[in-house]
């Protein structure tokens, strides 16, 4: 967790918006990844089913390590690869969203004149809690 300040609610929302702007560019990035790796499957299951055909046994298998509360998945298949950045992706949109919903709660206060001190608490860099104080 991190905890941030701002002297303004347009501080704030200035926050969120590059947020949702970094989020935006990951989730890009990832859906590109994604067809890449949808594509590399596909090959491979293809692959994998002429050489089931032809009698020949699979070849290789992933190692995958389970570290608690994440996965270290050793020379993983594109199948495995796939899962993993679609699993991204929805985190990031979920990200997004929250993001939207939070920007558009406070959008009403950034027009107000008030002198407030406004700490927000971060968990993986979205905003837990939004603490105003007044006349602080």
């Amino acid at each position: 967790m991190i905890v941030r300040e701002f002297k303004s609610v347009g501080e704030l929302i200035k926050f969120i918006d590059e947020q949702i702007n970094s989020y935006r560019a990951l989730l890009a990035e990832f859906l590109r990844r994604l067809e890449d790796v949808r594509v590399r499957s596909e090959q491979e299951k293809k692959l994998k089913d002429l050489l089931k055909n032809l009698g020949v046994a699979e070849t290789k298998k992933s190692t995958v390590i389970d570290l608690k509360d994440s996965k270290l998945i050793i020379d993983p298949s594109a199948e495995e690869e796939s899962k993993v950045i679609e699993e991204t992706v929805e985190r990031l949109n979920k990200n997004i969203q929250v993001l939207q919903s939070i920007r558009k709660t406070l959008d009403p206060l950034a027009n107000l004149d008030i002198e407030a001190k406004i700490t927000v608490v971060l968990r993986d860099g979205i905003p837990a809690s939004v603490l105003i104080k007044l006349g602080s």
